[in-house]
């Protein structure tokens, strides 16, 4: 018995098609690699904690390690340790942006 019923005729694609189909290209950097192209960059990350919430930690992109990375928080100098494998997004800005002082500036007027 056929898959395709009798009726219908038989599609096929054009090979410029299925050549985009079949042979996608693929990043083979890990994500530790990603990861060290920000260093010394601001970043935000988020972090799955438990079954769904999350969390978002930023700070200047101090290290990464096999299993870890840190973060300089601009504001307060204090160095925090994230876990690489509770992460889920992060987002590396362009070098320079956020100015230190004026996200400081920023952060500490929406704490009040």
């Amino acid at each position: 018995m056929s898959a395709q019923p009798s009726n219908m005729p038989e599609v096929t694609l054009p090979a410029s098609v299925m050549e985009a189909v079949v042979t996608p290209e693929v990043d083979t950097k890990t994500l530790q690699e990603r990861i060290c192209k920000s260093m010394g960059r601001f970043v935000v990350c988020k972090f799955l904690i438990g079954t769904g919430e999350t969390i978002s930690v930023s700070g200047i992109l101090q290290s990464v390690g096999s299993s870890f990375f840190v973060l300089l928080d601009p504001c307060t100098n204090a160095e925090t340790t994230c876990d690489l494998y509770s992460l889920k997004l992060i987002t590396a800005y362009p070098e320079g942006v956020p100015e230190c002082k004026m996200y400081c500036n920023q952060r500490l007027y929406n704490m009040g």
